[in-house]
């Protein structure tokens, strides 16, 4: 289900709000590639923090990236509260991230992903971010398991949304193969998205996870 026109309007101006308002800090969640993406900002509201050794300019994110937003809390049966998260656009050298700024949730989605994975896998690394924040992994420590329950979660929203299971894998062309400390490895990735996908249910309440 799309959202309103009205509904859409009101998030545009809460998200003009919010990036004239909030501070500059972030505890940044999640990393997807890498690629890079040069924007302008003169024309547009930003809010600037920290991510590693750079400070990045985020600004209210597409329309199209909101609307995917949308779809994927309709299809998951979120209440608007459980959905307060602003989406915003910024230069993370190819990645996407789930964050905290100044107390509102926030998903930061890199603009050059789209020209790697398209319509479906972005829809896909927004899901993912999301299942960060349903399953409360912000403010903690960096786990391959987190990851794993978000893309479990993200498995499940495709199903939900009735997206095939190639459509929710459009997105692993662009993980890592190999594991690190922070991040599963692809193949584990894989299983944990299908396994959401075919349980989804369970993979929405952050249940399952790939072994």
């Amino acid at each position: 289900m799309k959202a309103s026109p009205s509904c859409r309007w009101r998030l545009r101006a809460s998200l003009l709000v919010l990036a004239g308002a909030l501070s500059i800090f972030a505890a940044v969640q999640d990393v997807t590639a890498e690629t890079g993406l040069s924007i302008d900002f003169d024309e547009v509201p930003t809010v600037h923090f920290p991510v590693r050794d750079r400070v990045v300019s985020a600004y209210p994110a597409f329309e199209d990236y909101a609307f995917m937003l949308f779809d994927i809390c309709d299809a998951a049966g979120f209440e608007a509260a459980d959905c307060q998260i602003f989406p915003m656009n910024a230069d993370l050298d190819g990645n996407a991230l789930a964050t905290i700024l100044d107390g509102n949730r926030v998903i930061v989605y890199d603009r050059q992903l789209s020209s790697l994975v398209g319509y479906e896998g972005a829809e896909m690394i927004i899901a993912h971010e999301l299942g960060h924040h349903h399953c409360g992994h912000l403010g903690t420590a960096s786990d391959p398991a987190k990851e794993l329950e978000a893309d479990a979660f993200a498995g499940a929203v495709a199903r939900l949304l009735r997206r095939s299971l190639e459509a929710a894998l459009a997105a692993v062309p662009i993980l890592s193969e190999r594991p690190s400390l922070s991040h599963p490895g692809r193949q584990a990735r894989i299983e944990a998205i299908t396994a959401g996908w075919s349980y989804p249910e369970l993979g929405r309440n952050c249940e399952m996870i790939a072994p």
